[in-house]
């Protein structure tokens, strides 16, 4: 992972990257290998994400250091998720999907007690929600159902990169599908799941970056 420098006092800065953040990882490793490798690969594409970020002055350089840790710990909450929904090779019950769900609000419990960012705690509590606020369907926002511009600016693009890992990667109940197709319904989905100039930005990013170097 990448060395953090955040917009703290120095000595926040040697407590996160030296204790706090290897700290959670560890953690999260070994919890569920398969949740820290989906992590770090959302770490990975948000970094290329973030030279058009910059580019079309959506972030700054300064925010730089706290979206990477935003993007590696978003899904620290699943160290409380059961064991056999994570390894479940099935579909997942009402109750199991219900029980998923909760990770976002407690990874944000858990990391608020460790006195991280404020923007890093808000991501982490809000990437699951949709861009239109919709609560129903396959993809329903939660935990808080926050609509367009209320759901945070880090959480908006961390949603938009864990989905496409989500889709382009290998899972034990699902094959992977091409990238291609997932950049297709990233931009069928603008506007509706994800913030739309986002959205647009992403998929232009991805498919000049694939011209270039595999992202997978």
């Amino acid at each position: 992972m990448k060395k953090q420098k955040h917009d703290n006092a120095e000595n926040d800065d040697v407590m996160l990257d030296d204790y706090i953040i290897p700290m959670l990882l560890e953690i999260m490793e070994n919890k569920d290998q398969l949740t820290m490798v989906h992590s770090s690969r959302v770490q990975r594409i948000v970094d290329y994400f973030i030279p058009e970020l910059l580019k079309h002055k959506i972030i700054k350089e300064k925010d730089v250091p706290d979206l990477w840790v935003s993007s590696i710990l978003h899904d620290i909450g699943k160290i409380f998720v059961k064991d056999t929904i994570l390894e479940s090779k099935l579909t997942l019950s009402d109750n199991e999907y219900e029980h998923i769900r909760y990770h976002p609000m407690r990874g944000y419990r858990l990391v608020k007690q460790l006195d991280l960012p404020r923007k890093i705690l808000l991501a982490i509590r809000h990437h699951h929600e949709r861009w239109d606020g919709s609560t129903k369907g396959r993809f329903p926002a939660y935990p808080d159902g926050l609509k367009g511009l209320k759901i945070p600016l880090y959480a908006r693009i961390i949603g938009i990169a864990d989905a496409f890992d989500a889709m382009v990667s290998k899972r034990s109940y699902k094959k992977p599908i091409p990238v291609e197709k997932a950049l297709k319904i990233i931009k069928a989905a603008s506007g509706k799941q994800f913030d739309p100039k986002l959205a647009d930005i992403f998929v232009n990013r991805i498919k000049k970056v694939l011209e270039n170097r595999s992202i997978i």
